[in-house]
């Protein structure tokens, strides 16, 4: 019966009642008076809310939840207990139960809960459905994503994909940028051919440029032989430049002339070359600003921000993390060969809560280390905790930095403080108060100029 909420009491008289209030309020209702019972019904149709008895002699609401979770993933139950169960009530919650009334039981408030629960469950099957047909009509499997803001990222990218246009992946260290940069190759019409991924800021300023264009025999001592770079190597293909903010400017310029033309001058050559190629370009830093500061060229961005994709935060799209954490608990399985425990309604809590300022990588971390202090089937946080540095001692969490006044605050303001301040901490070593900041050297100087503060 679909959209039924199923109760499961060994009390015929409860049963009936909770019956009545469930069906006076609209709701189709189906009983069940055991556990073996209950797993019948969920493994002929899907109930979205099951409401058990926790505790009781005919009935086991923890092994209950534990039983019809491999049947149903994703059902939510509501479990009533007796007010000195306590130690039920925990294992409840930590089971996975979503709520917890206890007895006598409230008319409205077990209304109210079937209410909520019901609307949870919809809303997460919608999310489900929409990311179903958007997997059915492109290929995204290497990437986990359930959160409507990521959704829709991975919805433009399908529709960008098959064109020709260069893309400018922008978001946070860790939040999955190459990732989305080989999701738009694998459905683009350059599929069969190659990928070729370059990281700016990890190679040194003097072999970039040979990296990516290639050099000639007697360019330079130690050029014995030709060179192909990584544009020729790419041809009928895709070339993925990360962190592409860190180019130098002399390289910005000869990537805009291929951009511009389609040809390039290898070192050491008089003649040009081509490639066919597709550029995806990523970065972590601010574009607009590195322009403004000087140090990239707004030519060249325009080139490579023709179709901008950013790509938010963890912590803006909470929906992610517990289907991610659950990802890395299967990875962690394949890996060992044992099986990893599972996430309790109370750590999906904390995981949910937190900030993660180093996104998905940070995230994959945790969850590896807190499987390492796990002693039991089910992550707690304090199996996080453990080893968390962000709860340590005297270390305030990302949330505890700076409390919002009710008024408001001037923020332009305030960050010029911060410049400040970290200009005298440093006796105005401008690169020791750009680290401070996390900011580079022309970018601090951009907001010195910004904000009239003069060095020293």
């Amino acid at each position: 019966m679909e959209d039924a909420t199923l109760i499961v009491c060994p009390d015929a008289r409860e049963r009936s009642e909770y019956t009545r209030w469930l069906r006076d309020d609209g709701r189709a209702v189906v009983e069940a008076k055991s556990g073996s019972d209950a797993i019948a019904h969920h493994r002929r149709s899907f109930f979205p809310v099951t409401i058990a008895e926790l505790a009781s002699p005919q009935l086991d609401g923890v092994k209950l939840i534990q039983a019809v979770r491999h049947a149903a993933p994703g059902a939510e139950f509501l479990m009533l207990s007796r007010r000195d169960a306590v130690d039920a009530a925990v294992a409840a919650m930590k089971a996975g139960a979503a709520d917890l009334l206890l007895k006598p039981i409230q008319r409205d408030a077990l209304i109210e809960s079937v209410r909520k629960m019901c609307g949870a469950v919809r809303a997460l099957q919608e999310l489900q459905q929409r990311e179903e047909q958007l997997r059915q009509q492109y290929d995204f499997s290497e990437i986990i994503a359930r959160a409507p803001q990521m959704l829709h990222v991975l919805a433009i990218a399908g529709r960008v994909a098959p064109r020709e246009t260069t893309v400018l992946i922008s978001g946070e260290s860790g939040t999955g940028k190459e990732l989305l940069a080989r999701a738009i190759h694998r459905n683009s019409t350059r599929a069969a051919g190659p990928l070729v991924s370059i990281n700016c800021a990890a190679i040194p300023e003097a072999l970039l440029e040979s990296e990516l264009f290639g050099y000639r025999k007697g360019a330079f001592t130690g050029a014995d032989s030709d060179k192909r770079g990584l544009l020729a190597t790419a041809d009928a293909g895709t070339v993925f430049l990360d962190e592409v903010a860190e180019l130098p400017l002399s390289t910005q310029a000869k990537l805009l002339r291929f951009l511009q033309e389609g040809t390039y001058f290898p070192l050491g050559s008089l003649w040009p070359s081509t490639a066919d190629v597709r550029l995806i370009s990523a970065t972590n830093a601010d574009l607009v600003e590195r322009v403004e500061a000087g140090t990239f060229r707004r030519d060249l961005y325009y080139r490579l921000s023709v179709f901008p994709l950013h790509i938010p935060p963890l912590r803006e799209r909470a929906d992610d993390i517990v289907p991610l954490a659950h990802h890395f608990l299967r990875d962690i399985e394949s890996e060992t060969g044992k099986k990893s425990p599972g996430l309790s309604r109370e750590v999906v809590h904390y995981l949910t809560a937190r900030s993660w300022r180093g996104n998905v990588r940070e995230l994959q971390s945790a969850i590896v280390r807190a499987v390492i202090m796990s002693e039991g089937s089910l992550l707690t946080s304090a199996d996080f905790r453990r080893l968390d540095r962000e709860c340590a001692p005297g270390r305030p969490t990302q949330h505890q930095l700076i409390q919002l006044p009710e008024d408001g605050i001037d923020l332009p303001q305030l960050n010029r403080s911060l410049v400040v301040q970290a200009l005298e901490r440093t006796r105005h070593n401008v690169s020791s108060a750009a680290r401070l900041l996390g900011l580079n050297r022309p970018t601090l100087r951009y907001r010195m100029k910004k904000y009239g503060i003069r060095g020293r």
